[in-house]
């Protein structure tokens, strides 16, 4: 059929437009009405280059409109399909386009424009989802959706799902922030765990996209299996503001499409806060039902170190059968919470402490301990400052306890060759009669053959800064000679140290052969 250009007047109506099956016609864009179209994601470039190309060589490919039975807004035809051509139009200043002009219902103008867009250029998925959900609303069913799109069952409940996101992940999937497999998840949950995911996790992904495997770690505590709990879910009297269990909605057999291997499962609340909240409620239920006024039950805990405050930790109590000379506990966390059991208790009851009690003894405990070692440190001190007896056999001690530590920082300890033959000869220093292998005997040795040879406080110091300064030859330590020159800075350590070194190499090794003398 040729097309033939036409102007529509200012009385035009749907009634004065001749309908046939289909017509091909020139239409002024001023008569056409967008504001069905779903789609809102276009490529600005990619629209430029359509324009040009309209521009260059015309339309090849009609859009297609409906005749509207009451204009809107001035506009007498409905856009089916072709939104990009039409706003490639408008970008290139043309004032009609090639239409098929062609009568359907809202309904098929929905279907064929989402399948016309999805033979083309695939929309977002963001505008899939908003198209799927209009044809649902119009009445289409699942398995209705699927056939005339050609696409699977489980596609259409989750562009469905995807429509109903909260804004603010909706938006993060327009924008690329979130990736479709990450919406398609998080989109099977309750808007209440949607928004407590936002409140929650969304600013620790704000420089970074969305990944299903992060809604996952998100979600990974959110599912309660129904049948674990400790309430009647037929129950609607327990928690009013939700209701019974069995009548809720956000449960995964209500979405059995989205959480098909969930349903094969088990049936799943998919609220964990609701769920917490009925939790708290049986356990409170629990303890006052089996409490009685002589013998309230008890809060019991299945932690043995973090029980909650005024719960009997694991350890304060046993389960028991018996039914005479017993108590009954409710449990108030872990698995169990809820639930009632006979126990029998383990010691005294009143003994119990609460959490801030036990951390404030903890606290007595290790300030205690330093206080201890203050005063200690204080009395050390006192002792080996005096001016007594006592005073002076104190840091005799002390001073050759340090002389032992310092002896024993290598492996061969005070038998090293060269120290032993500095400490022999300097000395008097005698090798024991019997090799030691166990440390604290060998320091014993050491620390009393150092007051043997060096019997007086005076000695013994000057013993320590022998061992320390000259002879710690040890590569496996620091050595302390350069500390001592820059930490005293006196012309007497360095002055003629060249000549001195070759002097003393002169009297250890022949000066030919580099050979240690005999």
């Amino acid at each position: 059929m040729s097309a033939q250009p036409i102007t529509i007047s200012p009385d035009f109506t749907a009634d004065s437009m001749p309908l046939l099956g289909v017509e091909l016609r020139h239409v002024p864009l001023a008569h056409i009405y967008i504001g069905g179209n779903y789609r809102t994601a276009m490529s600005a470039e990619g629209l430029a280059e359509l324009a040009e190309s309209i521009k260059q060589s015309g339309l090849i490919q009609p859009i297609t409109v409906r005749p509207l039975v009451e204009p809107l807004e001035g506009k007498y035809l409905a856009l089916v399909a072709g939104a990009r051509r039409y706003a490639a139009h408008e970008l290139a200043e043309l004032p009609t386009i090639l239409a098929n002009v062609r009568e359907m219902s809202e309904q098929q103008a929905e279907e064929a424009r989402l399948i016309e867009n999805l033979q083309r250029e695939n929309p977002h998925p963001a505008d899939e989802a908003v198209a799927v959900a209009r044809l649902s609303a119009n009445g289409a069913s699942y398995q209705e959706i699927a056939s005339r799109l050609g696409k699977p069952l489980l596609w259409v409940a989750q562009r469905r799902a995807i429509s109903e996101l909260l804004p603010v992940w909706m938006e993060a999937l327009r924008s690329n922030k979130m990736t479709l497999s990450a919406a398609e998840e998080l989109a099977r949950w309750p808007h209440s765990v949607q928004q407590r995911m936002h409140t929650e996790k969304a600013q620790q992904y704000r420089y970074q996209q969305i990944t299903e495997l992060s809604v996952k770690n998100w979600l990974n505590s959110e599912m309660r299996v129904l049948n674990s709990a400790p309430w009647d879910l037929e129950d609607a009297t327990l928690y009013p503001v939700a209701g019974a269990c069995t009548a809720c909605p956000k449960r995964s057999s209500c979405q059995s499409l989205l959480f098909m291997q969930e349903v094969t499962a088990k049936d799943t609340c998919l609220d964990n806060a609701c769920w917490g909240k009925k939790l708290t409620l049986r356990t409170e239920q629990a303890l006052a039902e089996n409490s009685t006024p002589e013998q309230p039950a008890r809060r019991i805990s299945s932690s043995t170190y973090n029980a909650p405050a005024g719960a009997l930790p694991m350890g304060r109590y046993e389960l028991t059968k018996k039914k005479k000379g017993v108590e009954f506990g409710v449990y108030v966390d872990g698995p169990q919470q809820g639930k009632a059991v006979r126990i029998l208790l383990i010691g005294p009851a009143k003994s119990e402490k609460s959490r801030g009690e036990q951390n404030k003894e903890s606290r007595r405990k290790r300030l205690t301990h330093e206080a201890t070692k203050l005063v200690i440190a204080q009395r050390a001190a006192a002792l080996l400052g005096g001016t007594d007896e006592a005073g002076a056999e104190a840091r005799r001690i002390f001073l050759a306890e340090l002389i032992a530590d310092q002896l024993q920082r290598n492996r061969q300890g005070a038998e090293e060759p060269r120290l032993f033959a500095a400490l022999v000869k300097e000395w008097g220093w005698q090798k024991p009669e019997q090799k030691t292998h166990a440390y604290g005997e060998e320091k014993r040795l050491i620390r009393e053959q150092a007051m043997q040879v060096a019997p007086t406080e005076a000695e013994l110091s000057r013993l320590l800064l022998f061992v320390v300064v000259h002879y710690n030859l040890s590569y496996e330590f620091d050595n302390y000679q350069d500390k001592v020159v820059r930490l005293l800075n006196r012309e007497v350590l360095t002055a003629g140290l060249a000549e001195a070194a070759q002097e003393q190499l002169a009297k250890e090794y022949d000066p030919v052969t580099l050979r240690a003398r005999k």
